[in-house]
């Protein structure tokens, strides 16, 4: 399928995948302009499905931080924008809740995004966590400026050379999300949709069996130590797997007098 991406914009969009051959269909089919990055000693496999114009090969690499950052150093246009390995399509949270798997539409979704962050000279960018229209409230706050970047993101400017950092096994995310709060003030959030990327440390392949849950603990610990208040450690109600770290990012950047 030919798709023509805006001439307007300079991107690269890339997959990281790590044993999930069996999602590549998918992907190739929802993102047919991405590249998929792969380890160097799984191209044999990736190559039965996806082409090898279309794989972004690295070196033996230890944990997602380290892949991340390589891929920031490989990848040279001004913006750079990361899709997990398992994404299914985009749902909808505004109107009728439309569940998206054209990928002219989905092209469209991120490149609005793309040039909406540019234009009020942001940093980086993401998409809805939830579809829990309570939380989300999607129609009254379509954009807020406060979001874990991942499943779906974006980065220029300065944004774009932040690295992640690697002794954060499992975390390395939430930090580098709050750093960029930190240093660039807020992020464009896209409410209005969410791309789904299955259930969180779920599945096979992927992030899944890297991080044990020692690590994962550690690291939560010393995250909570470098940020303080700005995130909070208590399990949302709608949570439903409770053996899963609540880590949630605690940061305001609302003006109340305009909320009112």
């Amino acid at each position: 399928m030919g798709i023509d991406k805006a001439a307007d914009l300079d991107y690269t969009l890339v997959v990281p995948s790590r044993r999930r051959v069996h999602n590549m269909p998918v992907i190739r089919e929802l993102l047919p302009t991405a590249l998929v990055c792969v380890d160097e000693r799984e191209v044999k496999e990736y190559l039965t499905e996806v082409p090898e114009g279309k794989l972004l090969v690295h070196p033996p690499l230890d944990g997602v931080a380290r892949v991340m950052n390589w891929m920031l150093d490989a990848v040279k246009t001004p913006i750079f924008i990361e899709i997990d390995d398992d994404f299914a399509g985009v749902r909808v949270n505004v109107g009728t809740r439309r569940f998206i798997t054209d990928p002219v539409e989905i092209l469209n979704i991120i490149e609005n995004a793309c040039r909406a962050t540019q234009d009020l000279g942001l940093t980086a960018f993401t998409f809805a966590h939830s579809q829990h229209t309570v939380f989300n409230r999607a129609d009254i706050w379509p954009v807020r400026p406060v979001q874990q970047c991942d499943n779906c993101f974006g980065v220029m400017g300065a944004a774009r050379y932040r690295k992640y950092d690697e002794g954060l096994p499992g975390r390395a995310a939430v930090d580098w999300t709050l750093r960029t709060l930190l240093e660039d003030r807020c992020l464009y959030v896209d409410m209005r949709f969410r791309f789904d990327c299955g259930e969180i440390f779920s599945g096979a392949g992927g992030n899944v069996g890297l991080v044990t849950t020692d690590q994962f603990v550690a690291t939560s610990r010393k995250l909570r130590k470098r940020w303080g208040k700005h995130l909070n450690t208590e399990a949302p109600g709608s949570q439903k797997r409770p053996h899963v770290s609540p880590l949630r990012l605690q940061v305001s950047r609302w003006n109340n007098k305009a909320q009112r």
